[in-house]
């Protein structure tokens, strides 16, 4: 089958590769019928993340049908068209007992390399998808798949991070962000009741898309987004400040937009190692700060009910429709922020 394989940093291509196969039984395999690349993906293609060797499959977002099961496989049969989590989790562990599907020690993430439990990816074909009973969820009929394939990451990523704040209805939310993730997160935000939800980025266009979604803009390139963001709090801050970049600078400007008392959720994904964290300032304010990876498993349902109800529209933010043979050249342009969101349309 074809794929998209990691060469090199800052170098992918469509290569030939072998098929998957069921190799545990509670497997199946899918048919890919739509992929996407994802910003997180850049940090493989930039070399951030260890553990990759050349012709290693990459990839975490999708949307297929089902072509082969493993034996222990209850929920599913061959033709079934199905999206899931980017991190398959067990169900059997003590974290997935306990509801943190994300914490799963025998999951990984799909198409991430070595360290995260090598698990070949979904930019192909085809695609083996572990722990199927718990990973996978069937599209409802009218459901499309450019719609289903976000609740398999970047809106439930979204939606959790809303949802682990506690956020009342009224409250205000400010957005650190308005990529794929950050635009999610405004859509979240107001189905969930915030009475206000302000977007900061850089780039004017995302900043639109923002506005239309329901969102006030604060372009940081021409006003301070803390001066913004307090006057348009009667100078408390915001409740919730979401961060959906993935970087020191950007979750140290949450510390500064929350109000006292208030919660800031990172969710962007980063290879930092370390955050000089502001200790002094969150005693005094009194802030929550949460981090981690998303409890896809745990709020996929949720989100497909939100997008099949019409009341989100995550397909909002797709730039680009590509065929695997355009994929690498959409790499490129993902890395120069010249993609808002690619999907991978297998042909």
């Amino acid at each position: 089958m074809r794929a998209i394989t990691y060469q090199a940093v800052e170098e992918v291509r469509v290569q030939d590769v072998p098929e998957p196969a069921v190799q545990d039984p509670t497997d199946v395999v899918i048919r890919v019928t739509l992929a996407a690349i994802c910003g997180s993906d850049l940090h493989l293609y930039h070399g951030r993340i260890p553990g990759l060797v050349p012709g290693y499959v990459l990839g975490h977002e999708y949307v297929g049908v089902v072509q082969e099961v493993g034996p222990q496989v209850r929920t599913l049969v061959p033709g079934d068209r199905v999206t899931g989590a980017f991190n398959p989790a067990c169900g059997a562990c003590g974290p997935c007992r306990r509801g943190q599907y994300n914490l799963c020690p025998n999951g990984g993430v799909l198409g991430y390399g070595l360290a995260f439990g090598n698990l070949g990816g979904t930019q192909a074909e085809y695609a083996r998808i572990p722990f199927a009973d718990t990973t996978l969820r069937k599209v409802p009929d009218h459901v499309t798949d450019e719609q289903a394939i976000f609740t398999g990451d970047v809106l439930t990523t979204a939606y959790g991070a809303v949802k682990n704040s506690g956020l009342v209805p009224g409250e205000t939310v400010a957005v650190i962000g308005a990529g794929p993730v950050g635009l999610m997160a405004v859509q979240s935000a107001r189905v969930r009741g915030a009475g206000r939800v302000i977007a900061v980025d850089l780039i004017p266009e995302r900043l639109e898309l923002a506005e239309r979604l329901g969102a006030v803009p604060i372009n940081a390139a021409a006003a301070n987004p803390v001066s913004r963001v307090l006057s348009l709090t009667g100078g408390d801050g915001a409740d919730v400040v979401v961060e959906a970049v993935g970087g020191t600078k950007t979750i140290l400007m949450a510390f500064d937009l929350v109000r006292p008392g208030g919660r800031v959720m990172a969710v962007g994904i980063t290879s930092e190692e370390t955050l000089e964290y502001p200790l002094m300032a969150s005693l005094s304010k009194d802030v929550t700060f949460r981090i981690g990876v998303a409890n896809v498993v745990r709020d996929i349902d949720e989100t497909l009910s939100l997008v099949a109800a019409g009341r989100i529209d995550p397909t909002a933010v797709v730039s680009h429709r590509l065929p695997l043979a355009e994929v690498p050249d959409g790499y490129r342009l993902f890395a120069e922020r010249k993609i808002l969101k690619a999907l991978v349309v297998p042909d």
